[in-house]
């Protein structure tokens, strides 16, 4: 029985690895894309908002997966 409950832990760690790094290449592409567009167009307040909120999010989720990592 706990053989089973490790492997599910085990599961249950590596998709949150998984889930942890879709959302940092998501939030790295999303911060590109608008970088592109707003070099093309105008750097506002909402795009500077935009990318320093990514920024944040990047770094929290960075500390996350090396936490995990453990």
């Amino acid at each position: 029985m706990k053989r089973k409950h490790a492997m599910s832990r085990w599961f249950r760690k590596l998709a949150h690895k998984r889930y942890i790094d879709r959302y940092i290449n998501e939030l790295r592409w999303d911060s590109l894309n608008a970088m592109i567009t707003a070099s093309r167009t105008e750097w506002n307040e909402p795009v500077i908002r935009l990318l320093d909120n990514n920024a944040h999010l990047i770094r929290k989720y960075e500390r996350r997966r090396r936490w995990v990592k453990f």
